[in-house]
């Protein structure tokens, strides 16, 4: 661009050229513009500044995990990063707020216990820390779904699940409903009662 490299190689003049750019997309009386962005992130540093400058623009933002993909968590969103400000009780209502608040809550425990765990073991936490990550490894595990597109790699059919079906299984398993089946039981399903229906036709056969 001919310009002289500021902070990381950036032009000095990103964040105004990205400004301008944003500041197009708006709602007016004569029409609405609409952008859904595909950023990418270098090294997966958040600090990076054009990702800095970015999100500070956007209303939401969905960010994929590489970490989440090798665990075969899909799809590989990682709940914690991503986040939209509409997400308030007045737009989604009251109970979706107040779930999406507490398993952020549980998923955030989690992560902070997991450099625990890798250097001591599951063993040396309290039951009370216990009880909070078996909580959200049910959570992970629920809250991946099986793909349409790529029913003929995995062989497994593909699932759409209702917001309220959604809700309603984290609600169950932030209540610990589903504390005694195993976290295979929740990876890859639809609604929630798929898993009951695993358990049931274990303890049949």
């Amino acid at each position: 661009m001919g310009q002289m490299p500021s902070r990381l190689g950036y032009q000095p003049t990103l964040g105004t050229e990205l400004s301008e750019l944003e500041e197009r997309i708006s709602t007016t009386d004569a029409g609405a513009i609409m952008s859904i962005q595909a950023v990418y992130v270098p090294a997966d540093d958040f600090t990076d500044p054009s990702a800095v400058h970015t999100f500070s623009h956007l209303s939401a933002s969905i960010v994929l995990s590489r970490k989440r993909a090798s665990e075969g968590l899909y799809p590989a969103i990682d709940p914690l990063q991503s986040n939209s400000k509409m997400a308030t009780p007045g737009i989604i209502g009251e109970r979706h707020y107040r779930l999406a608040q507490e398993i952020r809550q549980t998923l955030a425990q989690y992560s902070e216990l997991k450099d625990i765990i890798s250097m001591l073991g599951l063993e040396q936490l309290s039951p009370e820390d216990r009880n909070v990550v078996a909580r959200a490894r049910r959570l992970e595990r629920f809250l991946t779904q099986p793909f349409f597109t790529t029913e003929q790699f995995t062989g497994i059919k593909g699932k759409s699940v209702s917001l309220s079906d959604a809700l309603d299984g984290c609600e169950r398993i932030l209540r610990d409903e589903f504390k005694d089946y195993p976290e295979g039981d929740l990876y890859m399903i639809g609604t929630i009662d798929e898993a009951i229906a695993k358990k049931s036709s274990r303890e049949k056969s």
